[in-house]
């Protein structure tokens, strides 16, 4: 019975010192990201909240109110229903869903006689995300509602619906204005900063100019 208990103890470390150090890893994540919250996400964030107070209401009754021992089997078993959870909505999502991204290869060649391949992640990307980030690092320079090159750069109004991009003069596709957006043609800055999935997001924005 002191072997049972022992395990049990040594199983309940391992497992708060992996929640916390996975803890603070997924909010560095999602700090860096900048983005809101899915619903998903949003039950996982909840149920992770859950089970923290939870195991800290558990070892508060097992080291310091003895009154209520009784209750920390009952709260072992919901903090193991909730883990499950958190498992069921993270990794078992993603093993599920993980073969409908698809990643297509595209060729890179520029004036500096660069010739290199860049993989941009195909998904569905927001337009609300990509409005925001245009108005961030395109704006200063791009119009949106016209096609004149009254500022800096071409204006980009159905950008998209044109047989070839203004300056560089390559087909109007998704994957040649992600590589202007990485490795542009002419004066344009490179904006190497911005994730595959920001590029994305900027270009289904540009199908609703």
């Amino acid at each position: 019975m002191n072997l049972f208990k022992t395990l049990h103890r040594i199983n309940g470390r391992i497992f708060f010192i992996v929640f916390i150090v996975g803890s603070v890893i997924c909010i560095y994540l999602l700090s860096k990201s900048k983005t809101e919250l899915t619903p998903r996400a949003t039950l996982h964030a909840f149920s992770a909240v859950a089970v923290f107070l939870l195991l800290c209401l558990k070892i508060l009754f097992i080291k310091f109110y003895r009154q209520f021992y009784s209750y920390a089997k009952l709260l072992g078993i919901l903090i193991v229903l909730l883990t499950f959870n958190l498992i069921a909505f993270s990794t078992g999502y993603s093993i599920v869903v993980g073969d409908k991204l698809d990643i297509n290869k595209v060729e890179i060649n520029n004036n500096s006689k660069l010739s290199s391949e860049m993989y941009v992640m195909v998904k569905e990307g927001s337009v609300e995300r990509g409005k925001k980030l245009f108005s961030q690092n395109c704006s200063s320079c791009h119009y949106t509602d016209r096609k004149d090159f009254r500022r800096a750069a071409p204006g980009l109004k159905g950008i998209l619906s044109e047989k070839n991009l203004p300056v560089s003069k390559k087909p109007a596709t998704p994957e040649n204005i992600a590589n202007q957006i990485r490795k542009p043609f002419k004066f344009m800055p490179a904006f190497t900063d911005l994730k595959d999935e920001e590029v994305n997001d900027i270009i289904e924005y540009l199908k609703t100019l």
